[in-house]
């Protein structure tokens, strides 16, 4: 019962799609944040503030860079699994709280299981896979705080022998990598 009682995953979130052009206009915003600060500097003949521009520039990097390195944790305790978004390895938010026993499905997020989805009818969707269509992609299905919601994580075979201990009806298992 003791390896029941806790469990930790973290996902890092791969660079695909629309998080590249993320990444890429960051760089683009930062390249244009300097070259305004010199435009400004120059124009207005106030060469002392030029200075301030590596420091400015270093304060919006320190605020920003953290929102394109982003990694999902997986915490399980006494049935109840958190996903949580970890920013820059600084910041943690909270996405939801869900209890494994309440879980309506627990499922392989592929052509077989995924009209499961549709049925369903979630109000909220939450992504915690390093990219869309990953290997060990799961989904579960449940109600929290009286809202439909929808999670789609990456299992692991520890993850899934939890959920199959907490809520076996709901558990689908497939071979997994981890």
């Amino acid at each position: 019962m003791n390896e029941f009682n806790t469990y930790e995953y973290v996902v890092d979130q791969k660079l695909k799609g629309a998080k590249v052009l993320r990444k890429v206009g960051l760089i683009l915003f930062y390249i244009l944040f300097v070259i305004a600060w010199l435009i400004f500097g120059f124009a207005t003949k106030m060469f002392p503030l030029l200075a301030l521009c590596p420091v400015t520039l270093w304060m919006a990097i320190f605020f920003t860079w953290r929102y394109v390195q982003v990694e999902f944790e997986y915490s399980v305790v006494s049935g109840s699994v958190t996903f949580a978004a970890i920013y820059g390895n600084r910041s943690r938010k909270k996405l939801c709280e869900v209890k494994i026993k309440d879980c309506v499905t627990i499922a392989p997020a592929n052509d077989k299981y995924t009209h499961l989805i549709d049925r369903f009818a979630p109000e909220k969707t939450i992504d915690c896979r390093s990219f869309d269509g990953a290997e060990d992609g799961y989904f579960l299905l449940s109600e929290s705080d009286g809202k439909k919601i929808a999670v789609y994580f990456e299992a692991t075979e520890k993850f899934l022998k939890i959920c199959r201990f907490y809520n076996a009806a709901a558990t689908t298992e497939t071979k997994v990598r981890f």
